[in-house]
């Protein structure tokens, strides 16, 4: 899930995932970069553009709006499912992008069978979990704001 929003963030173009940017010796400081691997345009760029846009509006209007960070422009989507068939059990999920006019991040938060006065909707559940995260990681990556 987190390729197919990072496809959508990248205008369309897959980028094959990667867990580190760089290296750096800790004796002599010197820094090897790890670049990233860009492959096949899997959707079209407008076709990506579209669902960004949509994103953006679940979190500016909609379900994601626990996911909003002060400053930036945020898209995401928020999931609830049943964890099995009449289980009372559930899956509740956000997957998102920051900042949606130049992005740099992609998050995705599932919790299984979340429990509590927030209920078990992605959107009061999960959502609120990645606006922290984002809101943390932003500052930590200092990017500028956005609105």
């Amino acid at each position: 899930m987190i390729t197919m929003v990072s496809s959508i963030a990248n205008k369309g173009l897959y980028v094959k995932p990667r867990v580190v940017k760089q290296i750096i010796n800790s004796e002599t400081g010197e820094i090897t970069e790890i670049e990233p691997e860009y492959k096949n345009q899997v959707i079209s760029k407008e076709t990506a553009e579209s669902v960004l846009s949509m994103m953006t509006s679940v979190v500016s209007e909609g379900t994601g709006k626990n996911a909003r960070v002060q400053g930036y422009n945020v898209g995401g989507k928020t999931g609830t499912s049943e964890d099995g068939v009449n289980t009372g059990k559930y899956v509740t999920s956000f997957i998102g992008v920051a900042p949606t006019d130049d992005p740099q991040l992609s998050i995705l938060v599932t919790l299984y069978n979340p429990t509590g006065q927030s209920g078990h909707q992605g959107g009061t559940v999960a959502a609120p979990v990645a606006g922290k995260i984002l809101n943390e990681v932003i500052s930590y990556l200092e990017i500028q704001t956005t609105n």
